[in-house]
């Protein structure tokens, strides 16, 4: 009888050491899997305490930024204050953002809200787009103090840019991104420096802009797919675009917007300013390239604006066509 129990207790130490390197192999499995950590990504971005400077840089363009994001109690707070240049912040709670700049005639904001691998917007789509992207882990690295993760973002097809990212190893926070085309890059979003998961007052999310100020609401950048009945109709339309891009809401006839969550590409239609038929003008700044041409036997010009190479951005320019309804 003794050693029967004794032979259940070793197999009993057998299975739970089994269960354990089990348990053990799963764990490394999905501290491996980038499309885990991409997830873990988006929750950070929403639900951790962080301040710091961060930088962006596309081109000739530099932004230097300040950050406060709290969460609690179910609610986000942040505020983004703009170190060079105008003065800018914007207040953000929850879903609700306002921007505030200084009232002078001369300030041009874009009033983007923040770097787009910033973005909710982008972290939410990226993970959820495994059939346009593919997601690689690349190692580890120390950056701005911290151990980080390195995930590469690479397009399956040849149709769309690239993105190389660096989160940090306890949180998932995103602490830098390489936009890339080609092994490139062309935009770079960094963090200076940091702090993570530490409490913060009320005081850091207070606005700390003086003089004559204008406020006004900024709008949420939105994928929602645009339906009948809530868009005006285009009078235009891409016959080519990549897989996954969808309309996406913009109140004008004579602009229309597509977007795979990750990217986006907006087409505007517009009384031609070119002399030749079929003249071709390419720009581009960052990863984001403008494609204008006159459409021959007319006097109209089509500009392509879109976060993707310039053969796709042509491609997009050469398929627009009046829509008949």
């Amino acid at each position: 009888m003794f050693r029967f129990f004794q032979q259940l207790g070793f197999t009993a130490v057998l299975v739970a050491s089994a269960s354990a390197a089990y348990a053990d192999a799963a764990l490394k499995l999905k501290a491996d899997d980038p499309a885990s950590w991409l997830r873990k990504m988006d929750r950070a971005l929403s639900e951790e305490n962080y301040e710091g400077t961060f930088t962006y840089s596309r081109d000739a363009q530099f932004s230097t930024v300040e950050i406060v994001h709290r969460y609690s109690e179910g609610q986000e707070l942040s505020r983004l204050y703009y170190l060079n240049g105008e003065q800018k912040e914007i207040l953000t709670v929850d879903d609700e953002s306002t921007c505030q700049h200084i009232d002078s005639e001369h300030v041009l904001f874009d009033h983007e809200f923040t770097p787009k691998p910033f973005s909710k917007a982008f972290s939410r789509s990226l993970a959820s787009s495994p059939q346009f992207y593919r997601f690689k882990m690349l190692g580890r690295e120390r950056f701005v103090g911290r151990p980080t993760v390195v995930i590469g973002v690479s397009p399956t097809y040849n149709d769309r840019v690239g993105y190389k990212l660096w989160l940090d190893e306890a949180t998932g926070l995103l602490l830098q991104s390489h936009l890339v085309h080609r092994g490139r890059p062309l935009e770079v979003f960094r963090f200076a420096r940091v702090t993570i998961g530490e409490q913060i007052a009320d005081a850091k999310l207070a606005s700390t802009m003086q003089g004559e100020i204008v406020t006004h609401p900024l709008a949420q950048p939105t994928l929602e797919v645009a339906k009948e009945e809530r868009f005006t109709k285009p009078a235009w339309k891409a016959s080519w675009l990549p897989s996954g891009f969808q309309q996406v809401i913009r109140p004008a006839r004579d602009r229309v917007s597509y977007s795979d969550g990750v990217a986006a590409i907006s087409i505007i239609v517009e009384r031609a300013a070119m002399s030749a038929d079929g003249q071709m003008v390419v720009a581009r700044q960052g990863g984001t390239v403008l494609i204008s041409r006159r459409l021959k036997g007319s006097n109209k010009q089509v500009t392509v604006v879109g976060e993707v190479p310039v053969e796709t951005a042509k491609k997009i320019a050469e398929s627009v066509e009046p829509v008949i309804y």
